[in-house]
């Protein structure tokens, strides 16, 4: 019997149909992949129901979480623990957040067709798509110690003219010590490391090819 999504009937053709769909009622960025398709297709049925607000919010919860639990990373990738199981324990947690019925049948959509393990991959493609659609521009910005806001004030300036008409721009800021100092910035398909940690690779392979 096939998983159902908001009533619907979804599997891998059934998530596909859906994000087609959506790309015919709202102008959705290209999706290519399984998580692209299932990421459009929760959008859809969000968008639909008047639930999309609130579906993101759910959603950053739930990636949140991913980012920040180990444990619930490896419950969620582990393929020994049954499928019930992950359900009953992904429910649990959704419950408790108040999280809609959609948000919960989605769950069980990637049950079913056996996708749990791609849930990560598909939050990642909904908040891209969530994002285009409000027109913003994802950026972010890494530095070994963290950025005064003055500073981070002069990036968000400096990247203004890249900007299309109608496009915002979201600054994110990531703290990495690993890089030494120096910063790396990645903007869409734009990515720019002018660490220090990348300068010391680059001077240690001058070395290796010159012995």
């Amino acid at each position: 019997m096939p998983a159902h999504l908001h009533g619907v009937p979804v599997g891998l053709q059934g998530a596909r149909g859906l994000a087609q769909a959506a790309e015919k009622e709202v102008k959705l960025p290209p999706q290519h992949g399984i998580p692209g398709r299932y990421a459009a297709a929760l959008y859809m049925a969000a968008l639909k129901t008047d639930s999309l607000q609130k579906v993101e919010g759910e959603l950053s919860q739930v990636s949140s979480l991913m980012a920040e639990s180990k444990d619930f990373n490896a419950f969620v990738g582990d393929p020994s623990v049954p499928r019930a199981v992950k359900v009953d324990g992904l429910n649990s947690i959704l419950t408790k957040m108040g999280a809609t019925d959609i948000t919960k049948n989605f769950v069980g959509l990637l049950s079913a067709n056996n996708r749990l393990s791609e849930l990560g991959k598909i939050l990642g493609k909904f908040e891209e798509i969530a994002a285009d659609q409000r027109g913003e521009v994802k950026a972010v910005v890494t530095t070994a110690e963290g950025l005064s806001p003055q500073e981070m004030e002069e990036i968000q300036r400096g990247l203004q003219p890249l900007l299309k008409p109608g496009q915002k721009l979201s600054l994110e800021e990531q703290v990495n010590p690993s890089i030494i100092g120096g910063v790396i910035l990645s903007m869409g398909d734009k990515y720019v490391d002018m660490s220090i940690l990348a300068r010391v690779k680059k001077l240690q392979q001058i070395v290796r090819d010159a012995v």
